[in-house]
């Protein structure tokens, strides 16, 4: 959308317009009007004093501004373009007369009123209980007095208006909804409102020429889309706002409208298209120009739609008045998500679910399965016995059926024979199957031997073999076909492989160099090669020749029994090491959670303290966290284990570790865990900023390992993924679908203003609960990014030239050839110019990864000139070489013959004038435009480029934006 040109500012030396100086008025200039100003003077007196006797006028032009022409109409499908409000309410309610009668539909949610006119939108935001702020918001929004408030309730209204919108647009409501609300106010039984009728979709038709409104969403998220029909204009479009106290975008692209009772966040849109089942993104921004916000979209297909949907699709609670906490996630084909974790609660919401469907201990595990769209439970219940039970881990196969795995102290867990039926110690594993319904165990088995056990994680090979990882403090814990046949020192890690039936081992073995070693995590791969990973303390435990790394830490002790992460895989049978290799520096590192991708390479994250130490390669942070403690970090191991693909900090300047990883199936690695940090990396964030203590963070790595594709806090006012009371210190889990469309995180929160989005359960139950949050990133097919280099210098003087690089990279494959162009803005005679190294401005990034251009920003000198432009004499000097033959022409006028003596005296004056012309002239014509006899260079201001790639008819542009000040 154009931007209209900004106010112009008159200074001493000149005057700007839009950031950019004129130097008219300079020394020289100001001398050469003066004497134009002199010689025009001496003409009129010269007429006046020879010619006839009257005064002329002029009459004075205004200047005018041409308007920016209008974006080139669209053409093809309806396209749409569509914002979000994230925690309003959903059901709009016709005005039977219960508000101002300019309203048409109002929407009513905890702490804020939506009113729909005409063709503006009021917020109305208040922080008194809900029944008194209801009343004093339909009053304040609409100009009438408020009622009297108590001090601490606070009320404001932001106003947001079509901008040249139609005041006369057609309004209809859609999709009714069951519920009916009533209003009995005031005694007086006649102004009573009773039967209100509630619809989830307001719709505005032709707001703008070609152009509809429509309000709609479900449950506690509005939106709003803006349908722009064939061979209309998107250009139109354009918001003003007011009663805001400040109107920004922040960090992340969010419009952020602030006020004393609160703010109201439009959050930055994800734009893409449908081709072939599959979705390319499109680029869009607010674009602010004061109190107005225009839309500014990128180039897309308009044969077909657009759509712009919200980038959190779901986030709830879930849990009940005492401590839950979810430990695991997983998804199944169609989009469902399934959750274990723990739960203290005896009102834990339920649905369906294995019989009796109850608390039975202080803790139980439980399972809930959500529906794609996380609207409802399919499922949810507890498994457990009167011990503590907990759910740590679960994985889910291609029928639907759940395996949980875990840690019990129930006597009477609930079992189905196995090959376990009793607990062995204080505390064991646990396995079970659930059905796809959660009616029924398939299989449970107890997995222990006399002293502490438990599960931490949990993975199936295609044939619906579980593999089980843990720490075990038993010294007859249950071994069968091991590699490693007894326990080292007082604790190390095990890995047992089960049966699809769940009645037998197919091998079991401890795994350790010696006490103080866990596994933390296991992913298999199509071979049914176990990957774990863990921590270990011991410079014994076992690595294979050529790992990559085979001694602990950074001295032979483990740095005095530090922990090192460690990376093990064993084979299908279980007889032997694929790999085993340490992963660490000189400080702590644990391996906290790990996958493999279909070539068999590892990926792992976890947590490091080995500031300086940690091996790092291809890393997209390079540096660990100044002033941290600890950093997360991700880690890709090659198939044979002798190498690093890529490794990486993860982290910012408290704080961090990454507890879950999943991959897509284009080898994009998606990182969950725990942040205390407030400069935490973030692209494209749905929470830009540090909500508490400790928060959850969301985050995506490109397949290279060099990008951060986005990342994100998630959290409220107090902390998240806290893991109390286990050998993992945080909690987090993750999961992804093969086409990198829709994350899945779950974890733990004690917040009460957690981040919902059409929650299930819209409030914490009490303390700790649960939480599950679904993303929807716009992923689609191959694609490309482009980002830019600062340039260099950013600034100087005219007749400089400055460079940046420009990368552009891979996305699920890529590899086709991308065209560079660049532009600058704004125009201006002997403006900078830009221009690409490589020829024909086109590069191809290989397969996931980078290539890069260098872009040059070329300027013009001003340039030292002899009289003036092209080495020619100056106009001055021209126009002096008429002034001889008019004052001769004038003289002789003057003198001929019969003149008077009056004539005679008027041309002597005249010849008088003609003289002190000429010898004024020199000033006149000193100088030129710039004065000292030079011509203008690259006028002083700041100039912005942009960085356009296209391929395949998608453009996608660079940021951040370039931009350079000339002196």
């Amino acid at each position: 959308m154009s931007k209209p040109l900004a106010a112009t500012k008159f200074t001493r030396t000149g005057f700007t317009r839009n950031g950019f100086t004129r130097n008219r008025f300079t020394k020289t200039g100001f001398m050469r009007a003066l004497c134009i100003v002199a010689l025009a003077a001496m003409a009129v007196v010269a007429l006046g004093v020879g010619m006839h006797p009257y005064r002329a006028t002029a009459a004075v032009k205004p200047i005018s501004v041409a308007k920016p022409p209008a974006s080139a109409p669209g053409t093809g499908q309806n396209s749409r373009v569509r914002a979000t409000l994230a925690a309003l309410p959903l059901a709009f309610e016709a005005n039977q007369g219960q508000t101002d009668p300019q309203v048409k539909y109002m929407a009513r949610g905890n702490g804020y009123t939506v009113f729909l006119t005409g063709n503006d939108t009021v917020f109305a935001l208040h922080s008194s209980s809900p029944t008194i702020a209801s009343r004093v918001a339909d009053k304040y929004a609409f100009g009438r007095t408020p009622r009297k408030k108590a001090t601490t309730e606070k009320s404001a209204a932001i106003r947001m208006h079509l901008v040249g919108g139609n005041t006369h647009s057609k309004i209809a409501a859609g999709r009714e909804l069951p519920g009916r609300t009533n209003y009995y106010i005031g005694n007086d039984s006649s102004q009573w409102q009773t039967g209100v009728k509630q619809y989830a979709a307001v719709s505005y038709r032709d707001v703008y020429p070609g152009v509809d409104m429509a309000f709609h969403g479900q449950q506690r998220q509005l939106e709003f889309d803006f349908i722009v029909a064939p061979n209309a204009s998107a250009a139109p479009i354009n918001l003003a706002f007011s009663g805001a106290r400040k109107l920004v975008t922040d960090a992340s692209g969010n419009l952020v409208l602030a006020s004393s009772a609160g703010n109201v966040v439009l959050r930055k849109p994800i734009a893409y298209q449908e081709k072939n089942g599959q979705r390319e993104l499109v680029n869009v921004d607010f674009q602010m120009n004061g109190n107005n916000v225009g839309l500014a979209l990128g180039s897309y297909d308009h044969s077909r739609e657009l759509i712009i949907d919200p980038s959190l699709s779901y986030a709830t609670y879930l849990g009940g008045t005492a401590e839950d906490d979810a430990y695991g996630i997983a998804i199944d084909g169609s989009g469902n998500a399934y959750v274990t974790g723990q739960t203290e609660s005896t009102n834990f919401p339920t649905a369906g679910g294995v019989a009796p469907n109850t608390n039975s201990g202080s803790f139980d595990a439980f399972v809930t399965k959500i529906s794609a769209d996380g609207s409802s439970l399919v499922y949810s219940t507890y498994v457990g016995g009167t011990g503590a039970d907990s759910g740590n881990a679960i994985a889910v196969d291609a029928s639907g059926d759940a395996f949980v795995a875990g840690g019990t102290g129930s006597t009477d867990f609930p079992h189905t024979g196995g090959f376990q039926t009793t607990l062995g110690g204080a505390l064991d594993a646990f396995v079970f199957e659930l059905n796809p319904g959660g009616t029924a165990l398939t299989y449970s088995t107890y997995l222990g031997g006399s002293g502490d056990d438990y599960a931490s994680g949990i993975a199936l090979d295609s044939s619906g073999n579980a593999y089980i990882v843990g720490t075990t403090l038993s010294t007859d814990f249950p071994v069968d076909n091991p590699i490693q046949a007894t326990i080292n020192g007082a604790s190390n890690g095990f890995v047992t492989k089960i049966n699809t039936s769940g009645n037998a081992k197919v091998y079991s073995t401890y795994l350790g160099g010696g006490t103080g070693d866990f596994a933390a995590a296991v992913a298999v791969d199509s071979s049914g090669n176990a990957y774990v990973t863990g921590a270990t303390q011991n410079s014994t435990f076992p690595t294979t020749t050529g790992a990559f790394q085979t001694t602990c830490g950074t001295a032979a002790n483990c740095n005095g029994g530090l922990d090192d992460a460690f990376v093990t895989v064993i084979n299908a049978a279980g007889s032997g090491f694929v790999y085993s290799t340490f992963l660490g520096g000189s400080g702590v590192d644990e391996g906290l959670s790990i996958a493999v991708d279909s070539a068999d390479d590892a990926y792992v994250t976890g947590l490091t303290r080995s500031s300086t130490t940690f091996p790092l390669k291809s890393a997209l942070q390079a540096t660990f966290g100044s002033g941290a403690t600890q950093n997360a970090f991700v880690t890709e191991i090659n198939p044979s284990g002798n190498a690093l693909v890529y490794s990486t900090f993860l982290g910012g300047n408290v704080s961090d570790a990454g507890a879950g990883i999943a991959l897509d199936g284009n080898k994009n690695a998606y990182v969950t865990g725990q942040t205390s940090s407030s400069n935490f990396p973030t692209v494209s964030a749905t929470q830009a900023t540090l909500g508490g203590g400790s928060d959850a963070f969301v985050s995506e790595i490109a397949a290279s390992g060099t990008q951060l594709v986005f990342s994100t806090y998630l959290g409220g006012a107090l902390d998240e993924n806290t893991n109390l009371g286990s050998i993992v210190s945080v909690a987090g889990s993750i999961a992804v679908d093969s086409a990198g469309a829709n994350i899945y995180v779950a974890g733990n929160t004690a917040s009460t203003n957690f981040p919902t989005q059409v929650p299930e359960q819209a409030a914490n139950g009490g303390g700790t609960d649960a939480f599950v949050a679904k993303y929807a990133t716009g992923a689609a097919g191959p694609s490309f990014t482009v980002t830019d280099g600062a340039l260099s210098p950013t600034s100087g003087s005219a007749g400089a030239s400055f460079t940046a690089t420009i990368t552009v990279g891979s996305v699920n494959g890529f590899n086709s050839a991308v065209a560079l162009t660049c532009t600058g803005a704004p125009v201006v005679s002997k403006g900078p110019t830009c221009a690409f190294s490589n020829p024909g401005a086109s590069v191809t990034p290989p397969a996931n990864g980078t290539v890069t251009s260098t872009l040059t920003v070329s300027t013009t000198a001003a340039a030292a000139m002899l009289g003036g432009p092209s080495n020619r004499p100056s106009s001055g000097v021209m126009y002096a070489l008429f002034l001889p033959v008019f004052g001769i022409a004038l003289l002789g006028v003057g003198i001929g013959s019969g003149g008077s003596r009056r004539r005679k005296l008027f041309s002597f004056l005249m010849l008088g004038l003609v003289l002190a012309g000429l010898l004024a002239m020199p000033a006149c014509s000193s100088g030129s435009s710039n004065g000292g006899g030079a011509t203008s260079g690259t006028p002083a201001g700041t100039y912005t480029f942009t960085v356009t790639g296209t391929s395949g008819g998608v453009a996608v542009t660079g940021s951040p934006a370039l931009t350079l000040t000339i002196n």
